[in-house]
């Protein structure tokens, strides 16, 4: 019998240990890319096109910079060329030089409809060529700035909780969607300054809801974002949070939402880095690259880019919480 507690207290031993045990995986290095952070937007502001390199899955250094390259955006509709020139830390810049030199949005015919081909070649193409580990490589990318809706109101209430301690201030935006073919948009939401941009606070919209839908075809008339949209302009908290009542919002917060249409290729990129940000677990799937819209020009090129290139058109609306909003009820 005691020599059982021996080797009961040995077994012990061993698994306390070696869960202690460093684990070090040796993955072989894949090819390494070009990552295209390409954004514009059509306001009176600097745009902005970054380009560094991948990294190994377990390299915590920051991704090397791509500072040679040349980078310029072909106005398609006007026959104009926009050079972007380096800047720092990886960043191309282009500063319009009057209000009338900012980008254009894309006004849709009545009768427009989506030609499926995931192209969106009528205004502005994005060319990138680079001297690249010995090669001489070459990128090309299109995009429009789509219709963006105006906020109507961002308009706060209180949640009653079980005492006046627990009362909980929160947000909604209402702002509607157009009627018509199908349009994407990226909810930005700044508390104090700071931008949302925890996972979880990433908020897409396809027409009125979070996900792809078919209401583009059915909607025939503007209609408000359904309330996952509606709500999701209030800031993420962890569990430990909530279980202390932390605010979401306070007296005295200051909060601004911008909505920046994007094109359809931009949403399922970014839907997709969403998904691959919080896979995880027993049934995570396995980790691959999201598809980019991002297109080799020389067959040299093929397989080097991966990224995003993207116009946008911004509404925005700023709100500073002064006094206890009224209860939900």
């Amino acid at each position: 019998m005691k020599n059982h507690y021996i080797y009961l207290f040995l077994l012990l031993i061993l698994l306390s240990t070696s869960c202690e045990d460093i684990i070090t995986i040796d993955l072989p290095q894949g090819q390494t890319q070009i990552v295209v952070d390409g954004f514009i937007n059509n306001q009176f502001e600097k745009q902005r096109i970054r380009l560094v390199t991948t990294n190994g899955y377990f390299d915590p250094t920051t991704p090397p910079l791509v500072e040679n390259a040349d980078v310029k955006i072909i106005d398609l509709v006007n026959n104009k060329t926009i050079q972007f020139n380096y800047e720092s830390d990886g960043y191309y810049t282009w500063t319009p030089s009057t209000l009338a030199d900012t980008l254009i949005v894309r006004q849709r015919p009545s009768d427009f409809d989506r030609d499926g081909d995931g192209r969106y070649d009528n205004y502005y193409k994005l060319e990138v060529s680079v001297d690249f580990e010995g090669q001489e490589l070459a990128f090309e990318s299109y995009t429009s700035l789509e219709r963006v809706p105006p906020i109507d109101s961002l308009v706060f209430k209180t949640s009653r909780g079980k005492t006046e301690v627990e009362d909980m201030i929160f947000g909604e935006l209402w702002a509607k969607d157009f009627a018509g073919p199908a349009d994407c948009y990226w909810i930005r939401t700044y508390k104090n300054g700071d931008f949302l941009n925890k996972r979880n606070e990433m908020s897409l919209a396809f027409d009125i809801t979070p996900g792809r839908s078919t209401f583009g075809d059915i909607i025939t008339q503007d209609t408000y974002f359904i309330p996952p949209i509606r709500t999701s302009i209030n800031p993420s908290r962890t569990e430990e949070e909530v279980e202390n009542n932390f605010p979401i919002y306070e007296i005295n917060d200051s909060v601004r939402v911008e909505i920046h249409s994007i094109t359809e290729n931009a949403f399922d990129f970014l839907s997709q880095s969403r998904q691959q940000m919080s896979n995880g677990g027993l049934f995570a799937r396995p980790l691959a690259n999201v598809p980019t819209n991002i297109i080799p020009a020389n067959d040299q090129s093929v397989g080097l880019a991966v990224g995003v290139f993207c116009g946008s058109a911004i509404s925005s609306k700023g709100f500073r919480i002064t006094t206890k909003p009224p209860y939900e009820d």
